[in-house]
């Protein structure tokens, strides 16, 4: 092997080392999973080609659900990829790929639409506008996290999947099986890596577009939530034991709870909306105070409300203790 293609390797190597990782905290936080689905149909296709445009030739479904990923195979037959630097640089060399008609045709491959899969994307807008906004939000509120989430989306393919797909194509073709599989384990390992980050979190991850329709529905019906609010902290203090060391040192407040309280906000939110706030407690002898809240990341204002335990609500924030929000924002990001 010279050096050149030890340096390719590594560089390639490298890219499965940190690309994977990072995708699926991208994943978590925006619906990226159409794409990396597509993606991952067109690589399938593309080791078994043959039999699936044998399938194709019987069958008008497969063939219309399956074109894209047959195209995208026939090109890279006839086109090897070019060198890994051009696909890790991509997104700066715009509007080359757009002006130069072969490189174009190489980007429709990874972000055009078939018939079939532009009707699958509408169809799964229409089901999260139905679904996830109605009837509190409207198509004003809507159509901005949409253009936001494609524009991830298109983001995400020329950043992470175009260099992933074209070094499996190449090394495939250049029959190099070994250099290939150590590639597959190396981003099997990073995604293996970034799953038990997640999963050592102590709440679920909350997408963008869910922290969004927070803020969203919490400014279209502010008495609706505040009821929420109220009724997720009494059941909240309801369910708190009485024992010293029912509270984090931190001041979150997990378990059965966190659980009241997010059953209660259900009557207004959204059940994916829910997990977007948390519980903080902080106590004092026999007083105490508790904070139902989503953080304000991004630069917007928390939304929260306390109460006390004679369940009194308080809306005023120079009530609190200081350096409340601080404190509820470490206890929010803080790992088990």
């Amino acid at each position: 092997m010279s050096v050149r293609n030890i340096l390719d390797f590594v560089a390639r190597a490298a890219f499965f080392a940190a690309a994977p990782f990072l995708l699926v905290f991208v994943a978590a936080l925006f619906p990226v999973t159409g794409a990396l689905l597509q993606i991952g149909v067109a690589l399938a296709v593309f080791f078994v080609a043959e039999g699936v445009r044998k399938l194709s030739a019987r069958s008008k479904l497969a063939k219309l659900v399956l074109a894209s990923q047959l195209e995208l195979e026939t090109y890279y037959r006839a086109h090897r990829p070019r060198p890994f630097l051009y696909y890790i640089f991509y997104p700066l060399l715009f509007p080359y790929w757009l002006s130069v008609p072969e490189a174009r045709r190489e980007f429709l491959l990874f972000k055009g639409y078939t018939l079939a899969s532009f009707a699958l994307l509408v169809g799964s807008l229409a089901f999260q506008y139905a679904h996830s906004f109605l009837p509190d939000l409207t198509l004003r509120q809507f159509l901005p996290i949409a253009a936001g989430t494609l524009g991830v989306e298109t983001v995400v393919v020329l950043m992470f999947l175009m260099p992933i797909v074209t070094s499996v194509v190449h090394f495939h073709m250049a029959a190099a099986p070994r250099r290939l599989a150590a590639l597959l384990v190396v981003g099997a390992v990073s995604v293996s890596c970034a799953i038990v980050m997640l999963e050592r979190t102590r709440d679920p991850v909350v997408s963008f577009a869910t922290r969004t329709r927070v803020r969203e529905r919490t400014a279209a019906k502010p008495p609706a939530s505040v009821r929420a609010r109220v009724q997720a902290l009494s059941q909240a203090w309801k369910a708190l034991p009485r024992e010293k060391d029912d509270v984090d040192r931190d001041g979150k407040v997990e378990g059965l709870p966190l659980e009241k309280a997010r059953e209660a906000l259900g009557a207004f939110y959204k059940n994916d909306e829910t997990y977007a706030f948390d519980l903080w407690c902080k106590r004092k002898g026999k007083s105490g105070i508790m904070v139902v809240y989503a953080d304000g990341r991004g630069g917007h204002k928390p939304i929260w409300l306390a109460m006390d335990q004679s369940f009194s609500p308080i809306y005023d924030p120079k009530l609190l203790p200081p350096g409340a929000f601080l404190a509820m924002q470490h206890a929010a990001d803080a790992l088990e």
